[in-house]
């Protein structure tokens, strides 16, 4: 996949990263809305989007989902290691 989805405090700077292909969302949007966001940035980029999910300029499907399960970054896992 050539392009990176990251969640993170927007600091005035693009949302869409040409050197890294990276696309910057608010890390306040809901789960439900992340697809619709990564489909637009896409759009924007000429990029064409199937019905239903994200796909890359390769043809791949963009991963929206953690990397990190989420039971590992629970509050006591942070605390205590795991």
């Amino acid at each position: 996949m050539c392009v990176r989805i990251s969640f993170a405090v927007r600091s005035g700077s693009p949302i869409y990263d040409p050197e890294s292909g990276l696309i910057t969302l608010p890390g306040s949007i809901a789960q439900v809305h992340r697809v619709t966001a990564v489909r637009a940035v896409l759009s924007e980029l000429h990029v064409p989007q199937p019905e239903l999910g994200a796909r890359c300029w390769c043809g791949e499907s963009v991963d929206l989902l953690p990397r990190v399960p989420e039971q590992r970054r629970s509050e006591q896992v942070v605390k205590h290691g795991a």
